[in-house]
């Protein structure tokens, strides 16, 4: 694990898990669809509206 990220090292992030992704200043929740560790990204079903948003690994984070 990274020093500083957001989440415990008890806490697994994978596919399924409910995560809040950080896009342009916008938190946005949703259900980990997938990963793409060659670019870092990460496809959330949003909350909602059901729409897939990509995003940023590192912009990931566990509601507290």
């Amino acid at each position: 694990m990274k020093q500083g990220e957001d989440y415990d090292e008890d806490d697994e992030i994978d596919i399924g898990s409910y995560i809040g992704l950080l896009l342009e200043d916008e938190e946005v929740f949703g259900t980990i669809i997938e990963f793409d560790d060659e670019e870092g990204l990460v496809t959330i079903e949003e909350d909602g509206t059901g729409d897939l948003v990509t995003g940023y690994q590192d912009d990931m984070f566990l509601e507290d």
